[in-house]
C-alpha cells in the first residue's frame, strides 16, 4: 500500500468555506464522495487543518494501491464529482491546480519508524541529517 502526505495552503479567509466545502463532501455528497474514492483507489484519506503564522494549512494524507493512477484519474476523470472537486480546489488552495499535480511533486517520505531497519535510503539521509550515527 503506498501513502503520501502532503499540505496544501488555504487562500486567506477561506478556511470556513473549506470546512463547509468537507462538511458538504461528509453529508450530502457523501456517496459520490465514496464513488469517487474507489474510482480513484484511494482506502485512507485524512485531512488536518494546521494554524501557522503564514495562514491556514491543510495537510493531507492518502493511502492506496498506485498513487501515481489516483493522481491521473484526478488529472483527467470528465464525471462531475471530480470536475467539483478539482475547481474547489482551484478556488480554495494558493496555487493548487490538480490538473498539473505531480504525486512526486507534493513530499517525500524520509523517516518511516517502522519500517526503518528495512530501508538503506532512510538510514542514509537519516546518517546524513546527524540524525544517527554511521
Amino acid at each position: 500500500m503506498a501513502s503520501l502526505a502532503f499540505i496544501f495552503p488555504l487562500r486567506a479567509g477561506k478556511t470556513e468555506e473549506w470546512r463547509a466545502w468537507i462538511m458538504e463532501i461528509l453529508g450530502p455528497r457523501r456517496s459520490e464522495y465514496e464513488a469517487f474514492s474507489r474510482q480513484l483507489g484511494l482506502k485512507t484519506q485524512h485531512a488536518y487543518l494546521q494554524h501557522t503564522p503564514r495562514g491556514d494549512q491543510t495537510i493531507i494524507y492518502l493511502e492506496g494501491e498506485d498513487l501515481q493512477r489516483t493522481f491521473q484519474l484526478l488529472q483527467t476523470a470528465p464525471d462531475p464529482f471530480t470536475v467539483w472537486v478539482r475547481q474547489r480546489t482551484k478556488d480554495l488552495f494558493d496555487g493548487v491546480d490538480l490538473t498539473q499535480t505531480e504525486p512526486g511533486s507534493l513530499s517525500k517520505l524520509v523517516f518511516d519508524g517502522s519500517s526503518l531497519e528495512e530501508s538503506d535510503y532512510l538510514r542514509e539521509e537519516m546518517e546524513r541529517f546527524g540524525m544517527i550515527s554511521p
